[in-house]
Order: structure tokens, then C-alpha cells, then sequence
């Protein structure tokens, strides 16, 4: 008999035994609101009310952990559903509990609870009244009574114990939320990951959309791929970056040997320029030799259009224009042989020249589960020993010399990093298991505020360890669903059948949104031209009224800080950054700012959001217009000076 069949057999039985499964539930198989029923006494109850089937075989269908016990969700997924947003819903409405549920509901305030009754007419309407939106009210009045008349104060018994677990719940998410306040304020309010990805912005805006070039311009001295961590707190000084620079830091050395490469800060950049310098100093031997084969016409410099050319009668098939933007170092759209001489010194790490070789990546995983049982604790042990859920290359190698691994270690690792991050996560071993985790950590997020204050509240006894009988009787309590036994066979790396706060709290450090997918984001906008000082009004004017935001970026470019014409009326006094969507990325400029209305020009602010194409702006002048005397004696302002 298969799970759905079981399902289905057993709720045409109770309903005709009871009249609904979740009634059978709450008065027969579960009267003391434990959030199970054991197998012993699901059996009993069967076979006193002569279930016609193998009762045996029923039970073993339904029971799919074999936890020897049953759960409404595995019998009714729907009634649980149902029964789970009421218990919700009534502890969220009635802080008081079942006094307060009761007296609301009977609108008299000087009755006593034992004496109140309520018929299904008040019941629903007092459901409705109070903000239920989930429906099937009939079916709640019916289920929840014992006599099918009237609700009483001992059919929601269950309310009170369930009040406490809420404000238990309660008061240890306000202590991980205060604790979490305490660490962002000592770091700085911004989330470091997202202040990465604003800084990573900020270099390509200020550099042509090319991190490369901003690496050679602004952070390194002498053209060199290392940059040092002094190096790199004094470019933050002389870019004037000052938003938590320490944490930058921190973030970009993920092995913490005080030092970065530049695919720390840019995977595909690096890895295309590691594959042109393996080119050329295969086919001409050195970076002198490449340059002159690059300069065509002889006249020691190299524009994009000459680059390109040559790189076709080489035979390079990887051609692309942001290899050009990264080795002209200083944005003149050429290139001259000192751009290039840091190919002959520079030694790419030998990961950004492997092919991806899925066989080696199952050798090494194989060879994992040997030695460690499970990809959750090898991982624990060896790959993320700091529970940060990122794995580097040195990790990675350090891992597979202590596992004897010896197979193509670079094509391994190429393999594991589909995303081209230049790290790899667990989902890249063992994607089922990190999946499973991730979704229990946003749970216990959401729920308890850490995953740490969840365990302090599941651990009702104070033994500071979780058996698994506990562990599932917590998460139903508390409303998390899924496969218990698997999710507490992964936390429970040991085996011991029982799990310490410590083997679980790392899930604490894991990031809910990693930095490659905030930066993504962020990439949307680096296509975006430089902004430089050579077109004039008159090429302005030149383009005509009503030209498209995009190509106009494209016709033109204005100094490094100034504002492009078709932003000017960006300038809201009470808005110094623009409105960020939930997901953290900028909405387009025009659901943000009218562009006819003259009384939000006040002060020019920098292009932050890409324009859709279809959105049309008159391009004036490359400063701030001058607005027309009519505009303002008609909106009654000045502009700011």
C-alpha cells in the first residue's frame, strides 16, 4: 500500500467514524495535544472500531521515517494545514490565552470562561470579526466541539499550553534579534556582504564597468595581481570608501593568509585573463613580443578595434571587449605595451586555466564519504572548519591531500564551482543536504531569531541535547514541517542519536543570501559606459529632443562625477539614495521620480538605477539647468546652491 492510498483509506474511515479527521484527531487519537499519536495506541484504537484492513500494513505505509509514531500531517496534510494557521492565529489574536479567546468571542465581559458557550452562528462571525482569512470555519466549529453544539472552554484546553510555547517563542527570538542588533551595530548597520556588492559597484562605476581595471588603477602598486591588506585599507583611503573597510577585507580573503588575488575579487575577469596570457605566452613567449604582434599599424598603440582584429588572425575564439577594457589600465581606449608588461610576472593560480572535470569531482566525493561516513561531516571537519559555508581553493587542496586524493585536483574544483565564484558551498557537494538545512535555518530565522535561541527553546528539559523523539515532537510543536528523522540524521554528524547545540549553531553563520547572488544583482548596471569629460553641448544638442536614456549613454560620456543630463531631476532633497526593492535591487529611475515635475530639482546626485530604453528625456546641458523663471515662480522655490 502506497503513502497516498494509506491516506485515503484511513480518512474515509475516521470521517465516517467521527465525522471529520481533523474531530478524530483532536478528541480521539491526539486528546492530550501531544502533536502525535504512538503506533501502540493508533493500533488500539483501529482495531476496537473494526477497521476492515490490515491495520499493520496501514500504519507501516504511513509511517515513512519509522519513528514509531504518527503526526496529523502524515494522515491529513490539509487538516494539519488547517488546524496549525487556527493555533497560530488564536495566539497571535489572543495574547491573553483562552480567557481572552472566550470572552472576546462571547462579547460579555463580566461571564465566567467555564460558563460561556458558543454556537457555530457566533463562532463564525467571531472568527471573521477578529481577522480570520483561511476559511472553513464549519469545519473548525465541528471539529473543536465535543458535542457538536456549542464550543466551551475545555475543548480549546489546548490554547493555554500552546500560549506559553508562543511567548516562549517570543521572548527568545527578542533576545537573538537584540544580540543580532548588538553585533550589526559593532560592525556597522549594513549587512558586509551587501556592502561588498555596493562596493564592488562603486569600483566599476567609477572605472568603466571593469573590476579589472580598477584593481591595476586603485588598488594595487606597481600592476602586481597580490594585494596586501595594508595596500588595500590605504586604496579605501584614497578612494574615500570608509563603509566598514575591515569587514571588506574579511570578506575578500576568505583563507585569511592576508593577501588576495585578484579572482578573490573577480572569478570571470581573472579566469579570462588567465586564459589570454596562457595564449599569447604560448604563441609569442612573452608580453613585448605580444604587443608587437597586437600593433598592427606600428604606432605603438592598440585600439579596441585593432585588439580585436588581431586577436581573429591569431585564432583566439574567446574573444570579448572587457579584455580589452582590463588591460587598458587607464580608460584611453588604447592600449600600450607597459598595460601588458604585468602578463610576464603575474602566475594565475592553476584553477583559472583547469577544465571542469565532472569525473574527478565524483572521485573526490566518493572519497569523501569514505573517509567520513557523510558529506556534512567531512564538510564540518575538513572543508568549512569555520562554519561559514564557503570552501576555498586552499581548503580544497589542504582537503584533498588529507583524504589522499590525487586525481585532477584543479578540474575537481572547476567542477564543484558551477557558479564561478572562485569558492564552492555545500550545495556544490551535497546539494540535497544543504537544501534541507538551508530551508530549517530561514525557518528557525524567522521563528526563533538564530538557529541557537531555537535549540535553547526545544530544549525543554535543560539537558542541553536534542534526542530525536525531541527533536520531531519540537519541530511539530513549533510548526516546522518535513522529514524530521532525515534532517536530524543530517545535523547528527556523530551518530550518537543525539544533538548538542554545537552541532547545529553553525548554521547561525551561514549567509541567507550569498554574495555572488547579491552581486548579480549588481551586475545588471555594469554595462553601463564611463562617464568622461569630452562631449560638449553641442553634441548634446545633436542628439535631438527626446532621445533614449540608454542611447544617449552610449553617444556620450561626462566627467567622473558630474551628472548626466538625462538624471537631473534625480535630486530629491529628502532622498539620498534611491528606494531598494526587498530583493535588494534598484528600481527602475522613472517608477522612482517624475521627470516633468521641476520642484524635485534640487541637488544633482550621481546615476544609481539603469533607465529602461523606452524612457524618453530632453538632454540639455552637462551641469545642472537652469530652471526657467516661470517654473519657479510657479512652484514657489529655488533651486539649492
Amino acid at each position: 500500500m502506497d503513502l497516498s492510498t494509506a491516506q485515503r483509506v484511513l480518512q474515509e474511515f475516521l470521517i465516517k467514524q467521527e465525522g471529520s479527521t481533523l474531530r478524530a484527531w483532536i478528541h480521539k487519537l491526539d486528546p492530550d495535544h501531544e502533536h502525535r499519536v504512538t503506533e501502540m495506541y493508533f493500533l488500539r484504537y483501529m482495531r476496537e472500531h473494526m477497521f476492515a484492513y490490515d491495520v499493520g500494513e496501514l500504519y507501516q505505509a504511513l509511517d515513512l521515517d519509522g519513528g514509531g509514531e504518527l503526526t496529523l500531517e502524515e494522515i491529513d496534510p490539509r487538516a494539519d494545514q488547517l488546524f496549525d494557521r487556527f493555533r497560530s492565529w488564536c495566539c497571535e489574536n489572543f495574547p491573553g490565552g483562552l480567557d481572552d479567546c472566550l470572552t472576546r468571542m462571547a462579547r460579555q465581559g463580566d461571564v465566567k470562561v467555564e460558563a460561556v458557550k458558543i454556537n457555530l452562528f457566533h463562532f463564525e462571525a467571531d472568527l471573521v470579526a477578529n481577522g480570520w482569512k483561511h476559511g472553513s470555519e464549519e469545519e473548525l466549529f465541528y471539529a473543536i466541539s465535543a458535542d457538536q453544539k456549542h464550543v466551551v472552554a475545555n475543548d480549546m484546553r489546548w490554547l493555554n499550553l500552546d500560549m506559553r510555547r508562543f511567548k516562549r517563542k517570543l521572548k527568545a527570538k527578542e533576545q537573538a534579534m537584540h544580540e543580532t542588533k548588538i553585533r550589526a551595530i559593532k560592525r556597522g548597520a549594513k549587512d558586509p556582504r551587501e556592502n561588498l556588492a555596493d562596493f564592488k559597484r562603486f569600483l566599476r562605476q567609477k572605472h568603466g564597468g571593469s573590476l579589472l581595471r580598477a584593481w591595476r588603477q586603485s588598488l594595487v602598486e606597481g600592476d602586481s595581481m597580490m594585494l596586501h591588506k595594508g595596500q588595500f585599507f590605504k586604496a579605501c583611503v584614497n578612494l574615500k570608501w570608509r563603509t566598514d573597510v575591515k569587514g571588506l577585507w574579511e570578506l575578500l580573503d576568505t583563507d585569511s593568509s592576508g593577501t588576495i588575488g585578484i579572482e578573490e575579487l573577480d572569478f570571470k575577469a581573472a579566469e579570462e585573463l588567465a586564459l589570454f596570457r596562457q595564449f599569447v605566452m604560448q604563441k609569442f613567449g612573452n608580453a613585448t613580443r605580444t604587443f608587437a604582434a597586437l600593433d598592427l599599424d606600428g604606432n605603438k598603440n592598440v585600439s579596441d578595434v585593432e585588439f580585436m582584429q588581431a586577436l581573429k588572425e591569431f585564432g583566439y575564439e574567446q574573444r570579448d571587449k572587457h579584455l580589452f577594457h582590463a588591460l587598458d589600465r587607464h580608460g584611453k581606449k588604447k592600449i600600450n605595451l607597459e598595460d601588458i608588461l604585468f602578463l610576464d610576472s603575474w602566475k594565475p593560480m592553476e584553477f583559472l586555466l583547469a577544465s571542469p572535470n565532472p569525473e574527478a569531482a565524483q572521485l573526490f566525493k566518493l572519497r569523501l564519504r569514505e573517509k567520513f561516513g557523510t558529506f556534512l561531516r567531512a564538510w564540518k571537519m575538513l572543508l568549512d572548519q569555520d562554519g561559514s559555508n564557503t570552501c576555498t581553493w586552499e581548503e580544497f587542496r589542504h582537503t584533498c591531500k588529507k583524504i589522499g586524493f590525487r586525481q585532477d585536483i584543479a578540474g575537481a574544483w572547476r567542477a564543484l564551482d558551477q557558479k564561478m565564484q572562485g569558492t564552492i558551498s555545500l550545495s556544490d557537494i551535497d546539494p540535497n543536504s544543504s537544501t534541507v538545512l538551508l530551508d530549517f535555518r530561514t525557518w528557525a530565522m524567522e521563528e526563533f531569531g538564530s538557529v541557537r535561541s531555537m535549540f535553547a527553546v526545544f530544549d525543554e528539559d535543560g539537558s542541553k541535547s536534542l534526542s530525536l523523539k525531541e527533536f520531531k515532537r519540537a519541530c511539530r510543536i513549533y510548526g516546522f514541517r518535513g522529514f524530521l528523522k532525515g534532517l536530524f540524521n543530517i545535523l547528527d554528524g556523530t551518530g550518537s542519536g543525539q544533538l548538542s547545540v554545537e552541532e547545529i549553531v553553525f548554521l547561525d553563520r551561514w549567509a541567507t543570501q550569498t554574495e555572488a547572488d547579491i552581486d548579480r544583482a549588481s551586475e545588471s548596471m555594469s554595462h553601463l559606459p564611463s562617464i568622461k569629460a569630452d562631449s560638449t553641448p553641442e553634441d548634446l544638442a545633436a542628439l535631438g529632443p527626446g532621445m533614449s536614456v540608454a542611447k544617449s549613454l552610449e553617444a556620450g560620456s561626462w566627467k567622473d562625477g558630474d551628472l548626466h543630463p538625462a538624471f537631473r531631476t534625480w535630486a530629491n532633497c529628502r532622498r539620498r539614495r534611491p528606494v531598494k526593492k526587498q530583493d535588494g535591487s534598484l528600481p527602475p529611475l522613472a517608477s522612482q521620480l517624475d521627470f516633468g515635475d521641476a520642484r524635485v530639482v534640487r541637488r544633482p546626485v550621481l546615476l544609481m538605477a539603469y533607465v529602461p530604453e523606452e524612457v524618453a528625456c530632453e538632454l540639455q546641458s552637462a551641469r545642472l539647468p537652469k530652471i526657467r523663471r516661470q517654473a519657479r515662480e510657479a512652484g514657489g522655490w529655488r533651486t539649492a546652491r
